[in-house]
């Protein structure tokens, strides 16, 4: 059973500067980086599509911070005190993300965790994350329970065709072959690299979704 792996660097992030124009100069606007905190439109750039963004008075300074049309998805005209309130840089909340993995997945399926370490590269492109296929889990599912909102998994291993104990995805391996390795626990969904990830510590399991 062997996933596939993207080859190259993928770009999810919403259409870049999508939003630019509903942003106007004096509007009072809330950014993901800095959730709860208020700040303040100071400055447009057209030709470039750049917002600059300040706090208010009276609240902690911070310098003149400016989002660019790669990370205009950090910016709301929202209140969002809360993360759960806040579509992800792709434009999906937590709820549409969990229930995509739900609809593709299945109890006693056998499936593949990539380590998904912190940071971010934004480029004229867009947001990248590569994803190392010699840092990987695999994980056997061992319930599903939508209405709580809650997969539980557990670590797998197993012993490859050259007799080498694999904990990767490896050739000639049916999903029977994986045997457990570690205790059931529930996975916990999570915004990591602006993304909501359904993750086991660092590694991410719906990483077709980076």
């Amino acid at each position: 059973m062997t996933p596939a792996v993207p080859a190259q660097p993928r770009s999810t992030a919403r259409d870049a500067g999508a939003d630019y124009e509903s942003y106007g100069i004096g509007d009072r606007v809330y950014c993901l980086a800095w959730i709860g905190q208020p700040f303040d439109v100071v400055a447009k750039d057209d030709e470039r599509r750049v917002i600059g963004i300040e706090t208010p008075p009276g609240w902690p300074t911070f310098a003149q911070v400016d989002v660019f049309p790669e990370t205009m998805f950090l910016l709301t005209h929202e209140h969002w005190d809360q993360i759960w309130y806040w579509p992800d840089r792709a434009g999906e909340r937590y709820l549409e993300v969990f229930h995509r993995f739900a609809e593709r997945h299945h109890v006693g399926e056998v499936i593949c965790g990539y380590h998904v370490p912190d940071g971010l590269m934004v480029t004229l492109g867009g947001v990248k994350v590569s994803l190392d296929p010699k840092r990987t889990m695999m994980f056997r599912i061992q319930a599903i329970d939508v209405g709580r909102g809650q997969v539980r998994v557990h670590p797998v291993a197993a012993v490859g065709p050259d007799g080498v104990l694999a904990s990767t995805p490896t050739d000639g391996l049916s999903d029977q072959a994986w045997q457990r390795s570690g205790p059931t626990v529930a996975l916990r969904l999570e915004m990591r690299l602006y993304r909501w990830c359904i993750t086991f510590g660092e590694m991410v399991l719906n990483w077709d979704d980076l």
